[in-house]
């Protein structure tokens, strides 16, 4: 009995220290706890100051871009009289009559160009049959490269509405010169075409009557111009096909 109270004693002391400590790790803890919802504060605000600096910092290299392009433009245009060329809005459609389909052939090779674009064709080593080509409204320069491999030669066309045909408003030359399928180059020194002979004894599909044959006036294949090329400028008035024309 005498060893019991010692012993009730020592649990009792046990049980204060043990309380007591509790109580302090209970104060760590709120402490800690304190501290980090403080740091998260602090995370939220430097991430707010951040992005606020990251959107100011965007505005300003957008805006230092666009001064930066507009003197480069303002320079181009001073240095060199380059204007740069604005967004293409969607082109309306010319006004005037319908595109025109001109049906066209060599003998015996043929190339075609519409303001220097050339033309793909089918049929571009077989005279007896022509291709059609699409001439679409404001077409300037209808140009064509014919070469002669054998015999007979020339260059016909028309329109089934003879529209265009090949005459001799049409200019040939028998040398090939620099952009001379362009609608700018200059062919004012070109002598017209030659006309070697109307139609043909052999009718050719798609192709009118009051149409003919043209070439350089070296039409002969020994002696003549094997390779030529040909220019027709369609006229301002008819540039867009208008029916009364």
């Amino acid at each position: 009995m005498n060893n019991f109270k010692p012993t009730v004693c020592l649990l009792f002391f046990c049980f204060l220290v043990c309380l007591g400590e509790d109580k302090e790790t209970s104060r760590k803890i709120l402490k800690l706890e304190s501290a980090v919802a403080e740091l998260k504060d602090k995370v939220k605000f430097l991430i707010s100051i951040y992005e606020k600096y990251i959107e100011k910092r965007f505005r300003d290299i957008e805006k230092t871009m666009k001064k930066e392009i507009t003197d480069l433009q303002k320079t181009l245009k001073k240095c060199c009289g380059v204007t740069p060329k604005p967004t293409q809005k969607p082109t309306q459609k010319p006004p005037g009559g319908p595109d025109r389909r001109i049906n066209i052939t060599a003998d015996d090779d043929l190339y075609v160009y519409l303001d220097g674009n050339e033309v793909k064709l089918k049929y571009s080593t077989i005279w007896d049959v022509p291709d059609t080509v699409v001439v679409p409204k404001g077409t300037t320069v209808i140009a064509v490269k014919g070469r002669n491999t054998y015999a007979d030669t020339g260059i016909i066309a028309s329109t089934p509405d003879g529209f265009f045909r090949t005459n001799s408003s049409w200019k040939c030359v028998n040398r090939r010169q620099k952009g001379w399928e362009d609608s700018d180059f200059d062919d004012s020194t070109w002598p017209p075409a030659t006309i070697i002979k109307q139609y043909d004894e052999k009718p050719i599909i798609g192709i009118r009557e009051d149409a003919y044959w043209i070439w350089t006036d070296k039409p002969s294949f020994k002696t003549g111009d094997r390779t030529v090329y040909c220019r027709y400028t369609i006229p301002k008035s008819k540039r867009f096909f208008n029916l009364e024309d």
